[in-house]
């Protein structure tokens, strides 16, 4: 008997590793996307807005609904990454212009009449800080059981990062809104550097890709180029694909393993802030909250991405 796909609503910030997610998910069979929502972080909002409607233009996606979110973080000044270029897509010329509606809904509210509206509870994956699923649930915290579970990207528990050694962007970007996901009681899955900086496309990934002779191909090959450059600018090695990743572990779960824990956003605006602080052992006397990855199959990823890019 066939499974089900599963329903999602992607929260993202594009990026060219947002990108490639959405290219993912939409060519996936073992999935669904309700929806895409945006937030800033790559770049500004109505950037990373336009670029989720140019990426579905390219794929003959447009019947997804986007809908735009917060412009900023919750209770800081936005700080903007700076791994994709000032676009969020930089190198990427030869994307369409938008002509799919923008949802008139904030993504906030789409997310609630989503959810009310799926007959079963709908997985979650944010790829970009956590701004938008935070004031969802603090609007509508009765909705809570619509969800069936959070996989995000986000988090470093023991790698260094491309920010500052205890931080990863996504969460420095909104600790605040990071702490009011991790403190929900949803069951979460958090899919940080620790595991993303060991699926790294190199030379050997290229040409892999550069055999899959489609058009969409040779976009994506020219994406992860331009992106594995500023990658290997900034940090001295591949392009990392995070956020991939953590859209591949709801396609196949099987891809990383887990260690629970309760995870702590360190808000003192010490040296720290802005961490994933995870206690393993129990020692604060708290419940694990988090399903912390921290194996990972990196063939068994790059498998995956090409043969969904192979698809007819």
């Amino acid at each position: 008997m066939t499974t089900p796909p599963v329903p999602i609503l992607l929260d993202c910030d594009p990026g060219h590793d947002d990108a490639i997610a959405i290219v993912m998910a939409h060519r996936s069979p073992a999935i669904r996307i309700l929806g895409i929502t945006t937030t800033c972080g790559n770049a500004t909002l109505a950037r990373t807005t336009q670029n989720a409607r140019r990426i579905l233009e390219l794929i003959g996606a447009t019947d997804i609904p986007v809908a735009a979110g917060m412009e900023r973080p919750l209770a800081r000044d936005l700080v903007l990454g700076t791994a994709d270029g000032p676009s969020g897509l930089d190198g990427t010329p030869w994307l369409p212009e938008a002509t799919m509606p923008l949802d008139p809904r904030h993504a906030v509210d789409f997310i609630a009449d989503t959810l009310r509206d799926a007959p079963e509870p709908v997985t979650l994956v944010p790829t970009g800080p956590l701004s938008n699923i935070a004031m969802f649930l603090l609007k509508y915290p009765e909705l809570k059981p619509r969800i069936a579970r959070i996989v995000l990207m986000g988090g470093a528990m023991f790698r260094r990062s491309e920010y500052i050694t205890a931080t990863e962007f996504n969460i420095f970007c909104d600790p605040e809104a990071a702490a009011i996901v991790l403190d929900s009681g949803l069951d979460i899955t958090m899919v940080g550097l620790d595991v993303t900086m060991q699926v790294l496309i190199e030379e050997p990934e290229f040409a892999r890709l550069a055999r899959i002779d489609t058009p969409l191909a040779r976009i994506v090959h020219d994406w992860l180029r331009h992106y594995e450059k500023l990658h290997r600018g900034q940090m001295g090695v591949g392009g990392a694909m995070h956020d991939p990743l953590a859209l591949a572990a709801v396609i196949d779960p099987g891809l990383i393993g887990t260690r629970d824990a309760h995870v702590a956003i360190d808000l003192t605006a010490s040296h720290a802030f802005g961490a994933t602080v995870a206690d393993y052992w129990g020692e604060r006397g708290l419940p694990a909250n988090v399903h912390v990855a921290s194996t990972v199959d990196s063939a068994g990823f790059f498998d995956l991405m090409f043969d969904l890019l192979a698809r007819d």
